[in-house]
């Protein structure tokens, strides 16, 4: 008979030669003979974890670890294979452990980085990846990963120099971009703000001076300019440079789909003449990362499933996301779904077998694959909404198709595209129901009898100019409470910002971790007030409050994502809640809070006219023209 020794030797050879299941056989069978042996233990649980049996695979690898606790190999092993499956924090901790046998491992240090960043504690990962980044000072890579996690933790100056040095060291010329775009999430000031915009322009200009080569965007950068929009400043220019400067690099951007490039459908969308479409419908494709229970899903459901099917086909191209019962619907209602992968060059390639008319993009500037994707010209007629209410500076995008009431006078110099103004909202959205029984604010742990200021948007729309205006509430009101909600766990940073400018109010300032849709829905129509940031106005959940009659104090901007509340306003025909100023607003705001017969007034009269908002087959209507009439 073989003995245990020739057996393990087999399965050795069985393992290296990736017969991991015939390994894990052997590897059993010297177990029976040797049970403590502790290099079959951790080879059979190799094995099994290489052939899909993790949880058995980890087991046998602690048990070798228990039986030669000073063998480093094990405990790599284990950290190694927690991570891969998903498992960080147990990974992080053996990390630790196997940093302990082996303190100057560069892949540990590294995988003990990769942990802590996916599990959001950047700060902390910042500690192992700079060890191996002093060990290994010359690794374009190292320095790419610290830039990427300090970039994360909010820590700017040192993202911005490691994505430098990474640079220099060839680690590839997305990495200049990157820099470019490293933008604070919650400034800390409004000279912060403007510090990083001119740092982009700065590194925008050296990268002018460079011919640069990116090959695939999505994974050299994987950024947008997103973070530009809170700024409350005109962007045409620095999205119009960034545009350029990708178009340059990565000329496979523009790729033009074979239908799009005859003369005469070039013709045809230049001048606003249908072209030779007489007798059939025009074939319209509406496309997002975000078509899913998501803000963009639920504000283009109504578009979606209402657009007349007499004359246009509506064909939705869904990226890989949730599959939940928006999804499901919006895939049931279009005349045609199309899946399409997360591939830049493939996508391109199945939408341009469609041949669309139109290509209808919800929103451009929160998902790096629809942003990079709007370079290439699949359809004669590419227009793009407010789903993310900036211009692109993308020259492929004909169209910006806005909200006239939310617009500005001269609002068209804010675009690269060219503005098209319609009547109504321009979205078909539903008007939202309270479940039942109906949550208040004590269900969310706030005080009954304090006055209820709720500014519910995500965190980075909260500019340092509106600081003073939300301290000067609470002073005002000394039984008011505001009240944020911070789903992503960024809040700390923003109450440190009023917190010392406004000492004395501090205490009432409250963050409420994220709820769900239908809690967030009752805590709105709860509140006395809600208040609209100023610079980015909100917009489903200026309609959701409106829904409920929850007076939504508003100071427009001067661009139209600064608007959206002051158009909704407009088109019900009311401005009690609409300040010419700072200072008008806070008045408002405390007059609506610490007066509860005006506030029933305003909340009547909102009641009374909000139905505008909702259900708007107008908005679809004014849509609909001007496909027919510029496609």
């Amino acid at each position: 008979m073989a003995s245990i020794q020739d057996v393990f030797t087999h399965a050795q050879q069985l393992y290296a030669a990736g017969h991991f299941a015939e390994a894990a056989v052997l590897a059993r069978a010297v177990l029976r003979l040797a049970p403590d042996h502790a290099l079959t233990r951790h080879m059979l649980g190799t094995a099994l974890c290489a052939s899909g049996q993790g949880e058995e695979g980890l087991a046998h690898i602690g048990m070798a670890m228990l039986l030669d606790p000073g063998q480093p190999v094990y405990a790599v092993n284990r950290a190694v294979l927690l991570h891969s499956l998903g498992l960080r924090a147990d990974a992080a901790a053996a990390f630790r452990r196997a940093l302990r046998l082996r303190p100057g491992d560069v892949r540990l240090l590294d995988g003990l980085g990769s942990c802590l960043a996916d599990q959001g504690h950047n700060p902390q990962a910042l500690t192992p990846l700079k060890h191996q980044l002093a060990l290994e000072p010359g690794m374009a890579a190292a320095h790419r990963k610290v830039a990427i996690v300090a970039q994360r933790a909010g820590q700017l100056d040192e993202a911005r120099r490691a994505y430098r040095r990474a640079w220099r060291l060839g680690g590839g010329d997305g990495l200049l971009m990157r820099e470019a775009l490293s933008l604070p999430v919650i400034a800390g000031s409004a000279a912060e703000i403007e510090e990083s915009r001119a740092h982009c322009a700065e590194v925008l200009r050296l990268a002018r001076e460079h011919s640069l080569r990116i090959d695939d965007p999505l994974r050299e950068v994987g950024l947008t300019s997103f973070f530009l929009s809170y700024h409350g400043l005109d962007n045409r220019a620095l999205n119009s440079e960034l545009a350029a400067l990708y178009g340059r690099a990565c000329p496979s951007l523009l790729y033009t789909a074979a239908h799009c490039q005859e003369p005469h459908d070039r013709e045809c969308r230049q001048s606003g003449r249908m072209g030779d479409r007489a007798g059939r419908r025009l074939r319209v494709g509406f496309i997002s990362d975000y078509f899913h229970n998501h803000t963009i899903g639920m504000l283009n459901e109504g578009l979606i499933e209402r657009l007349s099917r007499e004359r246009f086909e509506v064909v939705l191209f869904l990226t890989p996301g949730p599959d939940d019962d928006l999804r499901r619907h919006l895939r049931m209602v279009a005349d045609r779904a199309v899946d399409i992968p997360g591939d830049l060059d493939a996508a391109r390639r199945i939408i341009a077998e469609v041949q669309l008319d139109v290509l209808y993009y919800t929103d451009i500037g929160m998902s790096p694959f629809t942003y990079f994707l709007a370079f290439a010209r699949l359809a004669p007629l590419q227009c793009l909404s407010w789903g993310h209410p900036d211009t692109t500076g993308i020259p492929t995008l004909d169209c910006f198709l806005s909200c006239d009431a939310m617009e500005p006078e001269g609002g068209e110099a804010h675009y690269s595209e060219r503005l098209v103004r319609l009547p109504g909202p321009t979205v078909c959205y539903r008007r939202p129901q309270l479940a039942e029984p109906r949550k208040t604010r004590i269900d969310f742990g706030l005080a009954a009898e304090s006055r209820l200021y709720l500014c519910p948007q995500s965190l980075f729309k909260i500019h340092p100019d509106y600081d003073e205006a939300l301290i000067a509430i609470l002073r005002r009101d000394r039984d008011g409470s505001l009240v944020f909600v911070d789903p992503r766990g960024q809040g700390a940073a923003l109450v440190r910002r009023l917190g010392a400018k406004g000492p004395d109010v501090a205490g009432r300032i409250r963050l409420l971790p994220g709820v769900g849709a239908a809690d967030f829905i009752a805590l709105a129509a709860d509140a006395d007030v809600m208040l609209d940031p100023f610079h980015y106005s909100g917009g489903k959940t200026s309609l959701e409050a409106l829904a409920f009659g929850t007076p939504v104090v508003t100071w427009p901007g001067a661009f139209m994502r600064g608007r959206h509340t002051l158009g909704f306003y407009t088109l019900m025909g009311l401005d009690d809640c609409v300040a010419s100023d700072p200072a008008d607003y806070v008045d408002r705001a405390v007059r609506l809070g610490t007066d509860p017969l005006l506030r029933a007034q305003v909340r009547r009269r909102i009641l009374e006219r909000s139905g505008v908002l909702f259900d708007d087959e107008a908005s679809i209507r004014a849509i609909e023209r001007f496909f027919q009439e510029t496609a």
